[in-house]
């Protein structure tokens, strides 16, 4: 705990730098005077100094970057900022994080399973046409430069 949050009880985001990914509801800022008001601050890009991203969905490819990241950055809902106001004090973040993002973080799965059997059959006709043309090629090949030479 901070020393300025034990003399002023209402800067409980003391430490927190948040980053407002895209349209939130209440918007971006409220979001920042809320922060701002109790000791929090924003960042207006994604740096080392950044603690939580707040955002009220996040387009495809966001999630499979966040998804990827080694050390994730808690993407939360802006519900998340408004509820601590509301306490007057933090709370746990991981109610409010955003479903797509954290649900699958470190337990991935290749993507057979969620194609079947039909995939590697698929897969493996595809192999085999795609070794039947190579070695087409090659022979027409061969015999091209047989004819040449």
């Amino acid at each position: 705990m901070h020393i300025g949050t034990k003399l002023r009880p209402d800067l409980f985001f003391t430490g927190i730098i948040v980053l407002i990914n895209g349209y939130t509801n209440p918007d971006g800022t409220t979001l920042l005077r809320l922060l701002q008001k109790h000791n929090g601050d924003v960042e207006k890009y994604e740096t080392t100094r950044v603690t939580h991203i707040v955002a009220q969905q996040l387009s495809t490819a966001k999630v499979n970057i966040y998804k990827k990241q080694r050390k994730p950055i808690p993407v939360v809902k802006p519900d998340w900022i408004v509820e601590i106001v509301k306490a007057r004090r933090l709370v746990d973040h991981k109610e409010y994080l955003i479903d797509v993002v954290n649900e699958n973080r470190h337990n991935t799965r290749s993507v057979k399973p969620f194609f079947g059997e039909r995939a590697s059959r698929a897969t493996k006709s595809l192999r085999t046409k795609v070794h039947e043309l190579i070695l087409c090629c090659w022979w027409t090949w061969t015999a091209f430069l047989r004819t040449w030479l």
